[in-house]
This record gives C-alpha cells, structure tokens and sequence, in this order.
C-alpha cells in the first residue's frame, strides 16, 4: 500500500516525512491526533536516522533560489591627502603635553 499526502494526496515515500510536492509533514493529521486515535511520532522525524537509506546526490533536490536582495552601493574611498594620520599625530602631542604640564603644575605647587 502506497503512502500519500493528507494535504494534496500526492504519492509519498515510506522514508519520507514531508510530502515532496506541498511540503506538509506526513502522518500529522489533526482529524486523527485531536480525535484521540494517536500521533505517528516516526513518520515526523526530521533528519537521517536509523531506518532511512542514505541518498545518493541524484535524488537530493536543487534549493529553490531567491532573488538577490540590491547590494549596497560601495563606502567611498578615502581622498589624497586625507589627514587623518596627522590629526591623530596632533592630538597625540596635545595630550602629552597637557598631561607634562599637568605634572609640572603639581610638582611646582608642593614646593
């Protein structure tokens, strides 16, 4: 006897936990599982396991595609003679020698 899908009763595997056409999980019908008749928790399994034969790479499927989201335009490019390096050499200096005088201004007032 031939499994099939209880959404669109197409023909299923009997390894196959969801139906290759609509994609709905096999042997969850909430009919049965709310009417107290049980859950076929093994035909819901995702994944490889025990009873299932490993693929070859024919059977597998390509992934369906999506289309490309727009890349965002590129950061431009920094100018010639950008002077980024030298404001950091500036304030480098600044800052020590604020923090020299800084020291002096202490070392001259203990006296």
């Amino acid at each position: 006897m031939e499994k099939r899908c209880d959404k669109c009763d197409s023909p299923v595997g009997a390894d196959q936990a969801f139906c290759p056409t609509c994609g709905a999980v096999i042997g969850m019908n909430l009919g049965t599982t709310q009417a107290g008749g049980g859950w076929d928790l093994a035909s819901t399994v995702v994944g490889p396991h025990a009873s299932t034969p490993p693929r070859s790479t024919g059977e597998r499927r390509a992934p369906p595609t999506r289309p490309e989201a727009p890349k965002p335009p590129p950061a431009p490019a920094p100018r010639k003679g950008s002077n980024t390096i030298l404001l950091a050499v500036i304030g480098f200096v600044a800052v020590l020698l604020i923090g020299g005088l800084v020291i002096l201004l202490l070392l001259n007032s203990q006296r």
